[in-house]
C-alpha cells in the first residue's frame, strides 16, 4: 500500500512521540521501582534495628512472651511476610508469620507439619520477597539473629497501577499530538502541496490558473515561484500557439489553422445546409514589388493586404496568409452566386487602392479564384485544388480579376495532371525533337545560324506546343532534366554536322529560369568539353524571368558564362518592366526584338518608333541585334535599312526537323538558294527599284 506525504508524516509523529513516551514511562517506572524498593528497605532496616535493640534484655533474661510481644506487632507493619529471632545457634525463639500471604498459605496447605525454618528455606526462592538479616549482640556477644522478611507484592501492585496510569495519560497526549500535529501539517503543508499538484495537472491541460499565496514562508515562496513558471509556461504556450497558427509578419492565421477553419466550417453548413465560400488570393507581380522596391517595401505590402483584407469582410469570416503572397478568405452563409461576386469586388478594389510604401506611390492587383461548398467540393483538398486552379486560370485571363470554378476548370486540370504524368516519359520514349529555324543576315540573307526549338509530339494528342508543356514543365521542375537533353542533343548535332563538313553556324538555345538556378555554368562546359563544341557555337538565349532571381548568383551566372566564351542574348526584349536596368547591370551580346514589335511594321508608328528606339540603343551598347517574327517583305526592308544585322520569321524560313535543316544547310553550302528566299529577295528588288 503506498502511503502519501501527509500519512507518512502522520506515522513518523505517531512513531517518534510513542518511542519518546515509552522510554519516559520505563524511565520513570525504573526510577519509580528504585525508590519504592529503596523504601522498603529502609523500612525493614527500621525494624531490624529496633528489634535488634530491645531483644537482647528479654533473650538474656528468657522473657519469651515479649519476645512473642515484638514479633506479634511486626503484623502490623505494611509488606512484613514473616519476622523469626533464632538463637545463635539458629533455634527459633519467636516467630511471626503472615498466612494471608499467597506464597506462605500455598506452603502451608502441601506442608502442614513443617517447621518455622524448613517454611523460610521453601520462601528463599521466591523472588519478589526481600530477606533480611541482623544479628542481635550484647556486649559484643552474639545472643540471636532476627529475620525477616518483606513482600513485594504491594510495590508490584503499585508499579502496575502506575504503569498503567501513565500508559493510559501518555497515550492520550500522544493521540493528542499526533492529531493536533497531523491537523497542522494537514493544513499548512498539505493543503498547499494538493493545490500546487491541482495546479500543476490543470497546467498540464493547458489552465494557467495561479496559485492563491496565503503566507510568506517557504511554501509561499514556492506557490509564487509556482505562478511565475506557470505565467512563463503559458506566455510560450501563447507563443508557440501563435507561432504555429498564426503568421507572424502580418498576424494572420497561417496554412494550418486555415485548413482548421475549413474543416469546422464543412461540418457546420453540413448541419445547417448552408453554403460558404473560399477565395484565394494571389498578388500580382509581387515579385517586381520586392525587386525594384526591396523585400522590406514587399513585407510592408503584404502587411496593409492583409489589413485590408480584413477590414473589408466580418469578424467572423476568416482571412488567412498562406504563404509569400498567397492569402485565403473563407465567408460563410453566403446566399447566392451575386453575394460572392460582391464580395471578390470588394476585395479587388480594397487591394488595388493606391497606397504609399517606402515613400513611393503602389497600387496592388490581385487574381482571386473562387470555390463554393458544396458546389465545388465537399472535403477541403477539393475545395483548396479547385479555388487554387480557380486562381491559376484569373492570373492567366488577365489580372485584378476574379474566377468561379468550373468543371471546365477541373478537366483542364486533369488533363494538365495527365500531361505532365506523359511528359515524365516523353524523353525516354523518344517523343521530344529538336527543329532549328535559321538566322539569316537582313540585308543578303546569307546564313548564320539557327535558333534551337523544342517540340513534343504525342502518341496520342499529337503535336503539342511549346506554350503549353514549357510552362508545365517549369511549374513541376521537369525543364531541368528536358533543358540538359536539350543542350546535349544540339551539342551533339552541331558536332555530327561539323565533321560532315557541314558548316552550321551558331546555335541559339533558349535557357529556362529554373533550369539556370541549377549551376548551369557548370553542366554547359561539361557538354562543350565531351562533344568538342567551340565557344561560339553556341548562343545563350536568355529571358528577364531569369534576372529577376537573386542577382548575386545570376551574376556569377553569366560571368562563368562569359568566361567560357559563349554569347549571351536577351531574348524578347522590350516586353518586360526593367530591360533598360538588365542592360545596364549584366552585359549581353545580343538583343532580340520580340515579334510584338515587329508585327505593326512599318505602317504602325508606335512599333517604328519603338523599334528604331530599340536599334539605336543597340548600336550605343555595341550590341547585334536579332527580329524575330519577319513575316513580310516590307518588314525586312524595313529592318533592313534601319541597320538591323539578323533577322529569322517564316518569309526566311519555318523551323526545320533535323533532316530539313541539314538538306537546308547542304542547299546553302552548295551555293543553292532556297525557292522561298529567292522569291522574297525578289520582291525586295522590286520594292527598292519602284522606291
Amino acid at each position: 500500500m503506498r502511503l502519501g506525504l501527509g500519512a507518512k508524516f502522520s506515522v513518523a509523529v505517531v512513531t517518534i512521540l510513542a518511542l519518546t513516551m515509552a522510554a519516559n514511562t520505563l524511565y520513570f517506572v525504573h526510577t519509580s521501582s528504585r525508590f519504592h524498593e529503596n523504601q522498603l528497605v529502609e523500612r525493614g532496616l527500621a525494624l531490624g534495628r529496633l528489634i535488634s535493640l530491645v531483644s537482647p534484655d528479654a533473650i538474656l533474661g528468657y522473657d519469651f512472651l515479649l519476645l512473642n510481644d515484638y514479633t506479634r506487632q511486626l503484623g502490623s507493619q505494611p509488606d512484613v511476610v514473616y519476622g523469626v529471632i533464632v538463637s545463635a545457634k539458629g533455634d527459633p525463639i519467636s516467630s511471626y508469620v503472615d498466612e494471608c500471604h499467597p506464597d506462605v498459605r500455598q506452603h502451608l496447605q502441601h506442608n502442614a507439619a513443617s517447621g518455622i525454618l524448613e517454611l523460610l528455606k521453601q520462601l528463599e526462592s521466591q523472588a519478589e520477597l526481600t530477606r533480611m538479616e541482623f544479628p542481635i549482640m550484647h556486649n559484643d556477644v552474639l545472643l540471636g539473629r532476627f529475620l525477616v522478611g518483606l513482600s513485594k507484592q504491594s510495590l508490584q501492585d503499585q508499579f502496575r497501577r502506575q504503569l498503567t496510569g501513565q500508559a493510559i495519560a501518555w497515550s492520550a497526549i500522544v493521540v493528542f499530538l499526533s492529531v493536533a500535529i497531523h491537523a497542522v501539517f494537514r493544513f499548512n503543508v498539505m493543503y498547499p502541496i494538493q493545490t500546487l499538484i491541482a495546479a500543476s495537472k490543470r497546467v498540464g491541460r493547458g489552465e494557467h490558473t495561479a496559485v492563491e499565496v496565503k503566507s510568506t514562508d517557504e511554501l509561499g515562496l514556492l506557490a509564487q515561484a509556482f505562478n511565475a513558471m506557470a505565467e512563463e509556461v503559458r506566455k510560450e504556450q501563447d507563443k508557440l500557439y501563435r507561432q504555429a497558427n498564426f503568421d507572424t509578419l502580418t498576424g494572420l492565421p497561417n496554412r494550418m489553422m486555415a485548413l482548421d477553419r475549413i474543416a469546422q466550417e464543412i461540418a457546420r453548413s453540413q448541419r445547417t445546409l448552408q453554403r460558404f465560400a473560399l477565395f484565394f488570393i494571389d498578388l500580382d507581380d509581387f515579385k517586381s514589388v520586392n525587386d525594384s522596391l526591396g523585400h522590406a517595401v514587399g513585407d510592408e505590402l503584404l502587411v496593409a493586404t492583409a489589413q485590408r483584407l480584413r477590414a473589408t469582410l466580418r469578424d467572423s469570416d476568416t482571412v488567412a496568409r498562406l504563404g509569400g503572397d498567397e492569402f485565403l478568405v473563407l465567408v460563410s452563409d453566403v446566399e447566392n452566386d451575386i453575394r460572392v461576386e460582391e464580395i471578390a469586388e470588394r476585395l479587388i478594389r480594397a487591394i488595388s487602392e493606391p497606397q504609399h510604401l517606402g515613400g513611393r506611390k503602389v497600387v496592388a492587383r490581385c487574381s482571386i479564384g473562387i470555390a463554393l461548398f458544396p458546389d465545388n467540393g465537399d472535403s477541403i483538398a477539393s475545395l483548396m485544388a479547385n479555388a487554387d486552379n480557380a486562381m491559376y486560370q484569373a492570373k492567366a485571363g488577365g489580372k485584378g480579376s476574379a474566377i468561379f470554378f468550373t468543371e471546365e476548370m477541373n478537366t483542364r486540370l486533369h488533363d494538365r495532371m495527365q500531361m505532365e504524368q506523359d511528359l515524365n516519359a516523353a524523353i525516354e520514349s523518344g517523343q521530344l525533337s529538336l527543329n532549328y529555324q535559321p538566322i539569316l543576315d537582313a540585308a543578303t540573307q546569307e546564313h548564320r545560324g539557327a535558333e534551337v526549338l523544342l517540340r513534343w509530339n504525342h502518341p496520342e494528342r499529337g503535336p503539342v506546343s511549346p506554350a503549353v508543356f514549357v510552362p508545365l514543365a517549369e511549374a513541376t521542375g521537369q525543364i531541368v532534366r528536358i533543358g540538359d537533353w536539350v543542350l546535349e542533343q544540339a551539342c551533339r548535332n552541331w558536332t555530327q554536322w561539323s565533321q560532315r563538313g557541314i558548316e552550321p553556324g551558331f546555335l541559339a538555345i533558349n535557357i529556362s529560369r529554373v533550369q539556370f538556378r541549377k549551376r548551369f555554368s557548370k553542366r554547359l562546359a561539361e557538354l562543350m568539353t565531351q562533344h568538342g563544341v567551340p565557344p561560339q557555337a553556341l548562343e545563350l538565349e536568355i529571358t528577364e524571368s531569369v534576372l529577376l532571381d537573386d542577382h548575386t548568383h545570376v551574376a556569377e551566372e553569366l560571368n562563368s558564362l562569359r568566361a567560357a566564351g559563349v554569347s549571351l542574348s536577351l531574348d524578347d526584349f522590350g516586353t518586360g518592366y526593367s530591360s533598360l536596368s538588365y542592360l545596364k547591370r549584366f552585359r549581353f551580346d545580343v538583343l532580340k526584338i520580340d515579334r510584338a514589335f515587329v508585327h505593326g511594321l512599318p505602317g504602325d508608328p508606335e512599333d517604328v518608333s519603338l523599334v528604331k528606339a530599340i536599334l539605336a540603343m543597340a548600336r550605343g551598347l555595341d550590341l547585334h541585334v536579332v527580329a524575330e517574327g519577319v513575316e513580310n517583305q516590307e518588314q525586312l526592308a524595313f529592318l533592313t535599312a534601319q541597320g538591323c544585322e539578323l533577322a529569322q520569321g517564316y518569309l526566311l524560313s519555318r523551323p526545320l526537323d533535323e533532316a530539313s535543316y541539314v538538306r537546308y544547310l547542304d542547299q546553302r553550302q552548295a551555293g543553292v538558294q532556297p525557292l522561298q528566299l529567292a522569291s522574297a529577295r525578289g520582291r525586295q528588288r522590286r520594292l527598292a527599284a519602284s522606291a
